[in-house]
């Protein structure tokens, strides 16, 4: 008897549905394989029964149909860099054409390169026989593109398509950053070929904060580290690794707790992934050394930068809008809301000025000096006592300590000197240049009792129109909604604004949910109630 190892009819089947896992990592996947052979646009069309058709501009021949049919094919592997645009290919294996099957039951591909067309269906019947080493495919008889391109057609879908989800999940798509590189989405009711009508372009998440490039291991691993200057959602934190163009992990190499607000990606092409799942590593004798330089570089680049870079956007007509807020729910909530003023640092700036000094007096200084002017100092001293006051009594209110700046003291030269006598003696003018501190103040305004902070930052590509992270409340104020408020006018904006804040309240004493909403909409009323009373009062 001959001792065969065989392969299971419903191997192949078992494979493809158990790999990718939702209808968006089966258009990512065909994404990416457009991506791979030097498509520079892709339209993705989701239809009314939830079909969907994804569209390039890169056609197969016949040599490539046939490299597109070999399942296990290494070529990518072996051919790694595309023809054409010389780009970093993201496939190795030549599976993903499979992954239709986790969502959908059918594929339907149509292909155009100059003169050559071909149009045929893969469905789950067609794996039945792949165990015999090949599976006949039926060819449609349609007439072929207009165009040079690839059309294929995923459709009887096993799962609802949701596109904003779908959006969500492609714009973590390495791709996207390629400058040759497009991707638009639409929804209709009917199909047309190539039909940018309505079509939205999915724009690569921009995050904004300090950016910090790297380049180790004599070049084998590069990228770019973000200190963003807000708090990053679950999708954004880490350090996303690429092997091929393609994202495998994202990862704060056990820093966790010590970099919360750090994003970025770095690409190494001798890592390995995984043999189908392209979104797994591993961990090798080549991945250690990976991790090891990278644990290095931020340890001693990364986390010496994280309190250097955080800006806050307060525009002097939002800061009226806000002691407005102080006022009426601060009321509201038997809280104060006060704006509050920390002293980041110090700046030296010039300005000029002219003083009198006597002229029977020769002076050794030119016209044009630099001195310290006292009575411009002495202002910004008094400013910074103020806010040094402040922020003690805040502090201490909290039980905290407070290390206060050193003020330095500044000398007036002798012709200034209160103290001369400067009787019967003749004046002329004289400019001179003076250098004072001037201290930089961050703007925030805190929830002094409850200990929130309110901090707007301004992000196009972040969703949200704000949220809490670690007691302060964040305005969103790149977000359409902010922006539609603030475009009304300041009071639809402070009431918007109010809103935010008594939600965050109420949250914070009923994180249950139901008695959160109920107290937000009771805080909101009265406060609108305190402030229309104000206006009514007002002269």
């Amino acid at each position: 008897m001959t001792i065969a190892l065989k392969v299971h009819p419903s191997f192949f089947k078992e494979f493809a549905t158990k790999t990718w896992v939702s209808p968006a990592d089966v258009i990512k996947e065909l994404i990416e394989n457009a991506f791979d052979e030097d498509a520079t646009k892709v339209l993705i069309t989701i239809l009314d029964d939830y079909s969907v058709a994804i569209e390039d501009n890169a056609g197969m021949d016949e040599i490539e149909i046939q490299k597109f049919l070999l399942l296990g094919s290494p070529h990518k592997k072996d051919d790694s860099i595309s023809p054409k645009l010389r780009r970093v290919r993201t496939g190795r294996y030549g599976t993903g054409r499979l992954s239709f099957l986790t969502s959908f039951e059918k594929m339907k591909i149509r292909t155009r390169k100059g003169n050559y067309h071909k149009s045929f269906l893969i469905d789950t019947k067609s794996l039945d026989a792949l165990f015999t080493g090949k599976s006949d495919l039926h060819e449609t008889k349609e007439p072929g593109l207009s165009r040079d391109g690839t059309e294929i057609i995923v459709s009887d879908a096993k799962s609802l398509v949701d596109e904003l989800r779908l959006i969500k999940e492609i714009r973590k798509l390495a791709v996207l950053r390629h400058p040759l590189f497009e991707v638009y989405i639409k929804k209709s009711t009917n199909f047309k070929e190539w039909n940018y009508s309505n079509a939205e372009l999915i724009k690569v998440p921009e995050i904004q904060g300090h950016k910090i490039p790297l380049s180790l291991d004599n070049g084998n691993i590069v990228g770019e580290i973000t200190v963003a200057r807000r708090p990053l959602t679950e999708d954004e934190k880490g350090i996303a690794v690429m092997v091929g163009g393609h994202i495998v992990m994202r990862t704060l190499f056990g820093f966790d707790n010590k970099i919360p607000k750090v994003t970025g990606f770095v690409r190494c092409d001798s890592l390995t992934s995984r043999f189908a799942d392209k979104s797994a590593i591993i961990e090798d004798k080549e991945y250690e050394r990976f991790s090891s330089n990278l644990k290095k570089f931020i340890n001693d680049t990364v986390i010496p930068s994280l309190s250097l870079y955080e800006d806050v956007l307060v525009t002097r007509e939002e800061s009226k809008i806000y002691k407005q807020i102080d006022k009426v729910l601060g009321q509201a909530v038997i809280e104060t809301l006060e704006p509050y003023e920390e002293i980041e640092g110090y700046e030296i700036v010039e300005t000029k000025k002219i003083v009198s000094k006597p002229s029977n007096k020769p002076s050794s200084l030119p016209a044009e000096d630099n001195l310290f002017d006292k009575s411009i100092d002495d202002e910004y001293k008094d400013i910074t006592r103020n806010e040094i006051k402040r922020s003690r009594n805040t502090v201490s209110e909290n039980g905290g300590n407070l290390q206060t700046a050193t003020i330095a003291d500044t000398t007036l030269p002798n012709y200034l000197s209160s103290e001369q006598d400067v009787e019967n003696r003749n004046y002329e003018n004289v400019t001179v240049t003076t250098q004072i501190r001037k201290p930089l103040i961050k703007k925030t305004f805190a929830l002094k009792k409850i200990g929130y902070k309110i901090i707007p930052y301004e992000d196009e590509t972040d969703s949200r129109y704000s949220f809490v992270s670690e007691n302060v409340v964040f305005v969103n104020k790149a977000n359409p909604t902010y922006k539609a408020e603030s475009s009304r006018g300041d009071e639809f904006l402070l009431r918007h604004i109010m809103n935010i804040v008594a939600q965050a309240v109420a949250e914070s004493r009923h994180p249950e949910g139901k008695e959160a909403l109920e107290l937000q909409n009771r805080l909101v009323s009265e406060a609108i109630r305190i402030h229309d009373t104000f206006l009514s009062k007002a002269p």
